[in-house]
């Protein structure tokens, strides 16, 4: 590994231009429930207006 003085330190750019994995794994699960929940959605609809729902007694 090579020594850096002081004054190429300020030339320095660094950072990432990439998405990390953790981000995708985010939007992912944010999809993913995202979609369940208008799976479940549709789902109590449907039988709301098939008139088939669990009585509540």
């Amino acid at each position: 590994m090579k020594k850096i003085k002081g004054n190429d330190l300020e030339k320095i750019c660094g950072g990432t231009t990439t998405i990390s994995s953790a981000v995708v794994n985010a939007f992912t699960n944010i999809i993913k429930l995202l979609l369940e929940a208008g799976h479940d959605t549709g789902s109590a609809v449907r039988r709301i207006g098939e008139g088939n729902l669990c009585p509540l007694e």
